[in-house]
């Protein structure tokens, strides 16, 4: 067994603090789990933890090591068997277990009942944004490291993403305030060019992450402000889009989408505006009304579009949060002009809390041929170090998912790939601030080490398993005993299932299918659990 080179504890104080003496019996002790994991499956490798107190532990990995999801193979899930991957409060990451099918069912009221013939939305694939600070993060990392970030994602064992969402222009995760065309009053975009940040960081994070997955990744962009010579604001921040600009706009979009074409990039879909509902003083912002946005897209934005050869590209709606529906949906999606040039609705986390996911329900019901997509999601607190591995973080992003999915939501993106140890840098005031948010992977240029949070084995419990083509399927139980469930069949004829706990306690459970048997499951307190089976 080859020493793990270039590992060194942080050696940080408090409850944080990674003890120097453990951590060669660590390393030994996860080489012997190497050992025993190769004669089950070489790509197997368990999360090397960091502890910073209470319920806080991360993953780390580097140039060299870097923890990874257990491959299927078919004998493991045919033939009555199974697969089960846990991840837990008490420090287990997708940890791997095989199991039987039994012919009687344990003694105990949470029984789920699996109903193949009973199918919904079809899935689209997960993701998250390659915004500016991403991308200049990513590149503050030596090659080979950054290298294990792109293979956490879309790599064999990793989680499996398809979708990258690419800010257009500056957002508040930038490095300063710009657009493609800052020279005032030209109309004919004749100065428009893509900056450094895309050219030699974006663009080639996106090429080598379509090589890693073996399929080009699908980008969709969206903008948070115009030009400033284009707004009645003058601002960055603030205000509208001028009317005597919403060619020069749309142009604009069409001159992006070829500036990246030129360099061999293609994309998936767009959003005419990111948080359009919204006017914040401190980050780009652009605000919009449903009826202007139906004047510009069905004027203005999908023609051009259509002109330029990009008819194919799948445009959404809002790109806000939910408790704007289903009423920003009926506005823009029932317009004879503009309704024509939409796919889906795009929809953020962010009110969640407040606003009921049936929204989710009633607007699909409403709009049954347009999808509805997750676009952005971020733990809006001030990242410090004591909330690093903060478990309850990814709890809310597994009860945010088990909702939207079981309310017709057919695909989900995450807001940062990695922010750096303060969770920036972001741009605010016109200024570059470290301070920021979480994410789902946390990344430190000093010792080239990155620190997979809750967040992102929440997340791969979905997407590693349920790939794009997969559809949910019904599920059902007379008492769930406070389990988030859900259940889908994948084009590989398997069946995932998905429960959360988030009790302090343990739950005896049961998942029934027709003509298999029962898969008598312990789904232990603050955990996320997913069973595959074909």
């Amino acid at each position: 067994m080859k020493k793990w080179v270039g590992y060194k504890a942080a050696g940080r104080g408090g409850s944080g603090s990674v003890i120097r003496a453990t951590a060669e019996m660590t390393w030994r002790f996860l080489a012997g789990l190497l050992c025993v994991g190769a004669a089950l499956s070489a790509q197997y490798k368990p999360c090397l933890k960091r502890n910073y107190g209470a319920s806080s532990i991360v993953c780390v990995c580097n140039a060299t090591y870097c923890d990874t999801v257990r491959s299927i193979q078919a004998s493991q899930v045919s033939g009555g068997n199974f697969m089960h991957y846990e991840s837990s409060m008490a420090g287990l990451r997708l940890h791997p277990q095989e199991g039987k099918f039994s012919s009687a069912a344990a003694n105990t009221v949470i029984v789920f009942t699996v109903q193949p013939s009973t199918t919904y939305q079809e899935m689209l694939g997960f993701g998250a944004a390659l915004t500016d600070s991403t991308a200049y993060n990513l590149y503050t990392l030596n090659e080979k490291t950054r290298e294990m970030v792109l293979q956490t994602y879309f790599g064999d064992g990793g989680s499996d993403y398809l979708f990258l969402r690419v800010n257009m222009g500056a957002c508040d995760f930038s490095l300063s305030y710009y657009s493609y065309d800052d020279v005032a009053g030209d109309t004919a975009l004749s100065h428009f060019s893509l900056p450094k940040i895309d050219v030699d960081y974006k663009i080639p994070i996106v090429k080598r992450a379509s090589q890693i997955r073996g399929q080009a990744i699908r980008l969709f962009a969206q903008p948070w402000s115009a030009p400033t010579w284009m707004k009645d604001s003058g601002t960055w921040y603030t205000g509208s889009l001028l009317e005597k600009y919403y060619q020069p706009w749309a142009n604009y979009f069409v001159k992006y989408f070829e500036a990246y074409k030129s360099h061999g990039v293609s994309y998936w879909g767009l959003t005419p505006q990111n948080e359009p509902s919204v006017s914040p003083e401190d980050y780009p912002t652009m605000k919009w009304t449903e009826q202007q946005q139906n004047t510009f897209v069905g004027n203005y934005l999908g023609p051009a579009l259509h002109r330029a050869g990009f008819s194919g590209l799948k445009m959404m709606a809002l790109d806000d949060n939910r408790w704007h529906l289903p009423a920003w949906a009926d506005a823009v999606l029932n317009d004879k002009t503009a309704g024509k040039y939409y796919s889906g609705v795009a929809v953020h986390w962010y009110t969640d809390d407040s606003a009921k996911p049936i929204l989710l329900t009633d607007t699909h019901n409403r709009h049954p041929s347009d999808f509805l997509f997750y676009t952005e999601a971020c733990n809006l607190v001030r990242v410090v170090e004591k909330d690093y591995g903060d478990w309850a973080i990814g709890e809310k992003y597994g009860k945010s998912m088990m909702e939207a999915f079981n309310n017709w939501v057919g695909g989900w993106t995450d807001w940062n790939m990695v922010v750096n140890l303060e969770g920036g840098p972001m741009t605010k005031n016109n200024k570059t601030t470290q301070f920021g948010y979480n994410a789902a992977i946390i990344v430190n240029s000093k010792t080239n080490e990155l620190y997979k949070q809750p967040p992102y084995y929440f997340q791969a419990h979905f997407s590693t398993f349920v790939p794009p083509g997969s559809r949910r399927i019904g599920m059902t139980s007379v008492h769930n005993g406070g389990l988030y469930n859900i259940a889908f069949h994948t084009p590989q004829n398997r069946y995932v299932v998905v429960l959360i706990n988030m009790a302090h306690s343990h739950a005896s459970t049961v998942i029934t299918h027709a003509g298999k048997g029962h898969i008598n499951l312990v789904v232990s307190a603050r955990s996320i659990h997913t069973v595959v089976y074909s």
